[in-house]
């Protein structure tokens, strides 16, 4: 990507603060209840992009398993180290995490099976370089699964499809799965 802007992470007291929450939050709602529906399936390679400290992203690892790949991407230093930690405690070798100061990933071309972009979406500044990266990343039998939380579904679709890169073919809930657009 030329003139590629680098982002910024949240001060990393908040960012600690905000992982307190989800330890909370995720006593009450399993996060794993979020993957459910997802199309995930041995051997696959997905990015959970926004990893944070990787709710998502051990237990997408375990779904692919030891043949699929899990690259957790995130611009917070503490969320990559943490999902290290967790990786290794857990004997988890299909994880890499990413630390990334800009949209891109540096992740091979149409390389990729699934991004989940799990409640990131509405603290994304630049939608149009992110779209413009997974649709780089994906396959072209690739999908992207959004769950938008605190957008209105309407909103997300209207976000997706404005970026003309992708087409929607499920709607549920607060859950998007989206295709890449045939070039």
């Amino acid at each position: 990507m030329t003139n590629e802007k680098r982002i910024k992470p949240m001060p990393r007291a908040i960012y600690k603060i905000n992982m307190w929450s989800y330890k909370i939050w995720d006593l009450f709602q399993n996060p794993k209840r979020y993957l459910e529906g997802i199309p995930l399936r041995e051997g696959i390679t997905v990015i959970d992009y926004g990893c944070g400290p990787g709710r998502y992203t051990l237990p997408i690892a375990k779904s692919v398993g030891p043949e699929g790949k899990v690259f957790a991407v995130d611009i917070q230093p503490l969320a990559v180290k943490t999902v290290n930690e967790k990786a290794a405690r857990q004997g988890l070798t299909n994880v890499e995490a990413i630390l990334v100061d800009s949209y891109n990933t540096g992740i091979q071309e149409a390389s990729i099976d699934m991004v989940l972009l799990i409640d990131i979406l509405p603290i994304i500044r630049d939608r149009d370089a992110l779209f413009q990266e997974i649709y780089r990343l994906l396959k072209s039998d690739g999908l992207l699964f959004i769950k938008h939380g605190r957008i209105k579904m309407s909103r997300t679709r209207e976000i997706v499809e404005s970026t003309g890169f992708f087409t929607v073919t499920e709607c549920r809930s607060h859950k998007i799965i989206v295709a890449p657009i045939k070039q």
